[in-house]
């Protein structure tokens, strides 16, 4: 019976999903760089190739795409970090009032409990807030130390590095995907080719699904959420708008992690009607969330909700934030094995 199941081809197999599983928890999380400019430049390949066959070279039109892309992008860094740094400095700065304000507020609010509770209650209960406000103010008054600042400096070279990675690896990309196709192809059976291929399009269809699923969901978020800004605080529309954007691509988080404190906040410094419209924009953002995401996800991915979540949660508890992406990419993996005929599950028990 052992001798059945240790065959060639299945030794083969459990090697590469070895081999595949220890990529994925050693060596992906230190080549995402690489992985994005690999899926975008997929992703963007047969634009690629409609210019080619309008200009007739290949290298125009790698170049006026990747131009067009680092033009975008570079704008977009611009304009979005410029806001971004003068909010920051504005916070920082408004920070120590803001939060003396919000105890002030609570000091409001215990007057009017002191009519209610026992005297002893009452005191209680201001005791630990005051203690709670108190540390969160420190707390953040102390995160825009020195220490901190500089550590973020220190960082920036990385950053700076990681980027220029990922621009270099995104234009090599685009102008060798022909070259890479034709190596596997050369260096495979045609059964294997075709199988391999069959896998590649169920998996690449999954992964850009689930990134298109994603941007689509965060573009429908920040439209919302910039429009109904719009009416609440006109000034900082466009900044916290993206700022939401950027954290709804978070999992388990979503826009409400923002808009929610933020609600609070202005309940407890005493500005009732701004609190109202968050907490409106809050009910808003997390209805159409949960109304839109379970279609546009289950098509985009192609599993049903259930096993999504599975994948989603083990992934997260064993390799933390990357793990909620990778989690279902590692089951449309093992799934696509199976349709291919490449895992055998026709046996029982």
């Amino acid at each position: 019976m052992l001798k059945k199941w240790l065959t060639k081809r299945t030794m083969t197999i459990a090697l590469v999903i070895i081999l595949l599983v220890l990529f994925v928890y050693f060596i992906l999380p230190i080549s995402i760089p690489l992985i994005i400019a690999l899926l975008l430049a997929l992703m963007i390949e047969p634009l690629i190739r409609r210019l080619e066959l309008k200009f007739g070279s290949r290298k125009w039109s790698v170049t006026t795409i990747y131009s067009l892309i680092l033009g975008l992008l570079l704008l977009f860094i611009y304009f979005f970090l410029t806001k971004l740094i003068q909010n920051i400095i504005q916070l920082a700065t408004d920070l120590p009032a803001k939060m003396n304000g919000l105890i002030d507020a609570w000091s409001h609010i215990e007057a009017r409990i002191n009519t209610i509770l026992p005297a002893s209650v009452t005191t209680a209960i201001n005791d630990e807030v005051q203690k709670f406000l108190l540390s969160m103010r420190d707390s953040i008054v102390s995160y825009f130390n020195v220490e901190n600042i500089t550590g973020f400096i220190s960082a920036l070279p990385e950053l700076l590095i990681s980027g220029l990675v990922f621009l270099v690896a995104l234009f090599l990309f685009m102008l060798e995907i022909p070259k890479i196709k034709q190596f596997f192809r050369n260096h495979m059976y045609d059964s294997t080719y075709q199988k391999s291929l069959f896998v590649w399009k169920r998996i690449s269809g999954s992964i850009f699904g689930m990134i298109r699923a994603a941007f689509i969901l965060s573009f429908i978020t920040w439209v919302f959420t910039f429009i109904g800004l719009l009416f609440i605080t006109f000034e900082n529309a466009l900044v916290m708008s993206l700022v939401i954007c950027v954290v709804d691509l978070l999992p388990i988080v979503g826009a409400t992690g923002i808009t929610i404190p933020w609600a609070l906040y202005e309940y407890f410094t005493g500005d009732h009607i701004m609190a109202v419209k968050l907490i409106v924009l809050s009910l808003f953002l997390l209805v159409q969330r949960k109304v839109l995401e379970p279609k546009v996800m289950g098509n985009g991915v192609g599993l049903s909700p259930l096993p999504t979540l599975i994948a989603m949660y083990i992934g997260l508890k064993l390799m933390g934030f990357i793990g909620f992406f990778v989690g279902p990419i590692v089951l449309i993996l093992i799934l696509t094995f199976i349709e291919s005929g490449a895992i055998k599950t026709n046996f029982k028990i």
